[in-house]
């Protein structure tokens, strides 16, 4: 199959991303995935046997598209950003690419908790081999791995690691650069996964295959999906533009987790009369002689706009260390152990009885030490009670991000990490997200190869959360 020099079939998602400014061109093709499961004796599942499913791919020089009926996704790696249109709707929604590769890193980490617990228990022969749960979410453990295994068919190379079979290859194929063939192993990557050394191979062997099928296990039986690569076109626009589109409206019965988010991407940075307006409320506090609600309101003045609890006169010093509640929640968000986080909580809970359930702080502290103890859906329900009656405390963004992926909703956790950053992008409380993307970009560079060589830029998230129902070769896939 090769190339042909002018579009002759292009993508309905090229032509409906027309840019002005398209100066290079791109590659274009349609793909029939057609997948097959062989389930295990007694194994009951609503999975059709055999299913296929068509779609529409544009390869950019620093995007990539793929069409499955009036669902476009957007792959931009230069923004990193990943963009999800209803086409019938004429709605997006915004996600950030480093999402994928931490959902699937911590999912790589939560499979190989469950292998070792089959093993302890004597059932090690029920575990996933660790080179298909690779091959599931493209990301290697930390086991060393041999080369690539090769065996010559009847056109076409079966490709095996550890004696387990990956990639039946057909000879057929389409020579292209090393950028579309980078771009093509992004494709999969994002979308039906892929063990990484294959991946590699694929774009260092600067060709589009015509057909290919990869073979995948899972515990309730195996799993191959056949590709064949058809109209293959070259000259499609470069370029996408999503001012056609607009982002996806909040729905009258959207959840708070949902409601929240929203909020948060259309407000603006607190403006610099946020941190003297709270200083002065706590400054009548001290004069009230409530010490205890003056801390409580430079704690929240700290975690909307980063100020320091400082410049205390010495009566209010003081009055600070007289103040018992002021001791007791101090040494309470220090303790480590089950039993002294357990003692906090009861004192957290306490004191928000004594100065007001809707006290913002006392909540956010009472969701912290519920996250401690690994409470995640209590923990989340009070960080959004916090911010929906507190939107601009940016730091609390962090807290909900964190409880959200260790729920593994890794879509909506950087949703919130995203709109507390464009908030108080210097918070400190962000530092650890930070770092965690750097981390990310470090041990997974393949998950954003193709994209200019740019920094993770900080932005307000327009994003919805990602499908609960249709995964399965979808860009919201895990």
């Amino acid at each position: 199959m090769s190339l042909v020099p002018a579009l002759r079939r292009a993508s309905v998602a090229a032509i409906l991303l027309l840019g002005t400014s398209a100066v290079q061109a791109s590659v274009a093709f349609h793909v029939t995935v057609t997948t097959e499961r062989v389930n295990q004796p007694g194994v009951k599942t609503s999975l059709p046997a055999r299913d296929t499913q068509e779609s529409d791919v544009v390869l950019g020089p620093h995007y990539l598209s793929v069409r499955d009926g009036n669902r476009l996704s957007m792959l931009d790696f230069a923004a990193r950003r990943r963009h999800v249109i209803d086409m019938a709707a004429s709605t997006y929604d915004t996600y950030s690419l480093f999402d994928v590769a931490g959902f699937r890193a911590a999912e790589l980490h939560h499979r190989q908790g469950l292998a070792g617990m089959l093993k302890a228990g004597g059932l090690e022969q029920h575990a996933t081999p660790r080179v298909y749960e690779e091959q599931a979410l493209s990301v290697l453990d930390n086991k060393r791995r041999g080369a690539l295994q090769p065996q010559v068919l009847d056109g076409a190379v079966l490709w095996s690691l550890d004696g387990q079979p990956l990639l039946r290859l057909g000879i057929a194929g389409s020579p292209v650069s090393g950028d579309d063939a980078t771009a093509f192993a992004q494709y999969l990557r994002y979308t039906w996964g892929g063990h990484p050394l294959l991946l590699k191979m694929l774009a260092d062997g600067k060709r589009i295959p015509a057909d290919f099928t990869l073979h995948y296990q899972e515990v309730g039986g195996s799993v191959t999906r056949h590709f064949r690569i058809s109209a293959m076109t070259a000259g499609a626009p470069a370029t996408y533009a999503l001012a056609a589109y607009r982002p996806r409206p909040l729905a009258a019965d959207a959840p708070p987790l949902e409601r929240v988010l929203a909020q948060a991407a259309r407000l603006p940075p607190p403006g610099p009369q946020v941190h003297p307006a709270l200083r002065a409320e706590a400054e009548k506090l001290f004069a009230a002689d409530q010490p205890f609600e003056a801390f409580l309101t430079m704690l929240e003045d700290h975690f909307s706009t980063g100020a320091l609890v400082e410049k205390l006169t010495p009566q209010q010093q003081l009055a600070m260390q007289a103040c018992q509640p002021i001791h007791d929640l101090t040494r309470g968000l220090l303790a480590k152990d089950q039993e002294g986080i357990g003692a906090a909580l009861a004192t957290v809970q306490e004191l928000r009885t004594q100065t007001g359930m809707e006290q913002p702080v006392l909540a956010l502290f009472e969701g912290n030490l519920r996250a401690k103890l690994g409470q995640w859906p209590a923990a989340t329900a009070l960080y959004l009670q916090v911010l929906q009656a507190k939107p601009q405390m940016a730091a609390v963004y962090q807290d909900l991000g964190d409880a959200l992926l260790a729920q593994f909703d890794a879509a909506n956790a950087w949703r919130s990490w995203d709109a507390g950053r464009a908030m108080a992008p210097a918070l400190r409380q962000f530092r650890k997200v930070n770092d965690l993307e750097r981390s990310l970009l470090n041990d997974y560079p393949a998950f954003f190869a193709g994209g200019a060589p740019l920094p993770p830029t900080v932005q307000p998230s327009t994003s919805r959360p990602a499908s609960s129902t249709k995964t399965v070769g979808s860009t919201n896939l895990p």
